[in-house]
Order: C-alpha cells, then sequence, then structure tokens
C-alpha cells in the first residue's frame, strides 16, 4: 500500500501559485511589450514635444561623437607641427651655434 508523502499537498500548492505567477508575468510582458510598439513609430521619431525626439537625440550624439573625433585628431595634428616646428628651431639653432 502506498501512503501519501505529507507535503505532496504543499508541493502541487505551490506549483499552482508558481503557474499563476508565471501567467501574470507573462500578460504583464505582453502588455509592456503591446506599450513599446505603439509608442516606436516612424512620426514617433520625428514628433516635436517637450522632451527631445529619438531622431534628434540620435543626430546629437553622432554629432557629438564626430566633433569629438576630429577635436582629438585636430589637436594631434597640431602637436605634431608644433614639434616638428621645435625641431627646425632647434636644427637653425645649433647651426648657427645659438643653442
Amino acid at each position: 500500500m502506498k501512503t501519501k508523502n505529507k507535503y505532496s499537498g504543499n508541493i502541487e500548492q505551490e506549483k499552482l501559485r508558481l503557474r499563476i505567477k508565471q501567467l501574470e508575468l507573462e500578460k504583464q510582458i505582453r502588455e509592456d511589450w503591446k506599450d513599446i510598439k505603439s509608442g516606436f513609430s516612424i512620426p514617433h521619431l520625428f514628433s516635436r514635444t517637450n522632451e527631445k525626439s529619438l531622431f534628434s537625440e540620435a543626430v546629437n550624439y553622432g554629432l557629438d561623437y564626430v566633433i569629438t573625433k576630429a577635436y582629438n585628431r585636430a589637436g594631434e595634428k597640431i602637436e605634431i607641427s608644433i614639434r616638428k616646428g621645435i625641431e627646425k628651431l632647434k636644427t637653425v639653432f645649433r647651426q648657427n651655434n645659438l643653442f
């Protein structure tokens, strides 16, 4: 004769509780996904509201990146030019015995 485990009722209740929680979370995910899809549209990307549009944020980020790269590159070029100028001055001074 089989004896029933005294915890089997608790296990079944816990399974049921977890399944209900899973279904609730899946429902919440579906609702959140619908909200995301409805809020993400081409007109919404270019819309002007109190907050900045996604398109303008992307443009600003891209411009910031390009400007930073150009600024750094210009700084490197200027530094190279200055070092070359200093080296030329040193050679001129050495040639004229001024240094």
